[in-house]
């Protein structure tokens, strides 16, 4: 999680122009910081009526899903973002 963290914000810090940074960090994290209380309460509700090993269970489940979808759409994020990056000179062009 520390990860994913770190690399969203250092890709959303590096790709949004500077006159807009401030509002688009703020609503990143209040997506992130808020949106956590209900994550955490229907955890509990469904450990409640299913159990916690099988909540867990769900969530670890839930978890690789979500890496598979990434994994596979990380292609198209790269081909979005390396042009980007090139521009304001963050790597360069590869020698071809």
């Amino acid at each position: 999680m520390m990860v994913q963290m770190a690399s969203s914000n250092i890709i959303l810090q590096t790709i949004v122009e500077e006159d807009k940074r401030g509002r688009v960090m703020s609503f990143y994290t209040m997506a992130f910081m808020g949106l956590s209380p209900f994550g955490s309460l229907l955890s509990g509700a469904l450990a409640e009526r299913i159990g916690a090993g099988n909540t867990l269970l769900g969530g670890g489940f839930f978890c690789i899903i979500a890496a598979v979808i990434f994994a596979l759409n990380l292609p198209k994020l790269r081909s979005f973002i390396r042009p980007l990056y090139i521009q304001k000179g963050i790597i360069t062009e590869p020698l071809s």
